[in-house]
């Protein structure tokens, strides 16, 4: 719901958020936000002016749900759109998790890395040499890695954490590098193979049949990349091999490309599993409502990526 901003109304509201009447309280916390991120400058100011714990209590409560409606509605408006792609998505959850995200200057680094990798490019490229030029631009110009250990998990999930530390998880890492590829007209999909998060560089024509709804076979795909790997490549028998060491007979489902909407459910998935070791419940909580607003579960949810 959106409502005319009146500042001076949502001061005047704000400053009942001590009504000691639960039920009147409750009337005065739904008007507050119902005007979304608008009161979160006034709910801020107040909190920190308060000494009451209670009232502190209300006034966090508040800040949060406002946040969470907006995301939901971002992420609602995501699905909605086919132009958006899972950078999108991770923007919009970035800026959810971390008030001090800049998505502007995340996404102007990403736009260096493409346009790095565009300036090595021509059309004289094999597909292989494609990959080996994009391998060289984020891994050794850029010196982009996976995590080391014992680094916080849920720092590496966002642009931010490879354009300041030069290193994030897996599945971030293989998103970014999707996005580069399709920029570049590469035909890349993503796929989702059980606690792994990799790339799969499609016949050409073959990905035109998968983007206008026709299912793809195994025989679309030229070969795969690991972008957690400095995009180490390989094959089928490399899939194979790997389910078998997982005790899965049969990996053709993990071996074709996945959905947008299912890529951004693995990252979701991701992330709620990173919070709750947080113990950010709250939001952790709410990555999982996010999920049901996608509504699309891989087979392997619950292996982690990350």
């Amino acid at each position: 719901m959106t409502l005319i901003v009146s500042h001076s109304e949502i001061d005047a509201l704000v400053s009942l958020m001590d009504e000691p009447n639960e039920d009147i309280f409750s009337g005065i916390q739904n008007k507050v936000i119902n005007y979304g991120t608008a009161a979160i400058p006034f709910l801020e100011e107040a909190w920190l002016h308060t000494f009451n714990s209670r009232v502190s209590r209300r006034l966090e409560n508040s800040i949060e749900e406002i946040k969470f409606q907006h995301a939901s509605h971002l992420i609602l408006e995501w699905l909605n759109d086919d132009t958006r792609t899972p950078i999108d998505m991770m923007h919009i959850l970035a800026e959810y998790i971390d008030e001090h995200y800049e998505r502007d200057e995340q996404q102007k680094w990403m736009d260096h890395l493409y346009r790095d990798c565009w300036l090595e490019f021509n059309d004289n490229l094999t597909a292989l040499e494609e990959i080996k030029v994009i391998n060289h631009v984020l891994y050794k110009v850029y010196d982009l890695t996976n995590y080391l250990p014992g680094q916080n998990r849920l720092h590496g999930f966002f642009p931010d954490s490879f354009h300041n530390r030069k290193t994030g998880n897996a599945i971030s890492m293989g998103l970014i590098y999707l996005m580069i590829g399709q920029k570049l007209h590469i035909p890349l999909s993503g796929i989702n193979l059980p606690n792994q998060f990799v790339l799969a560089y499609l016949e050409r024509n073959a990905r035109k049949r998968y983007l206008s709804g026709q299912p793809p076979t195994k025989n679309d795909v030229l070969f795969y990349i690991n972008p957690s790997h400095t995009g180490a490549i390989f094959t089928q028998n490399e899939i194979n091999a790997y389910g078998s060491h997982l005790g899965m007979n049969k990996m053709d489902e993990y071996s074709l490309p996945c959905s947008q909407k299912a890529m951004a459910v693995q990252f979701l998935h991701e992330l709620h599993l990173s919070l709750m070791e947080e113990n950010r419940t709250t939001k952790g909580n709410n990555i999982l409502k996010f999920m049901q607003l996608l509504d699309e579960t891989p087979a392997h949810l619950g292996q982690k990526i990350c």
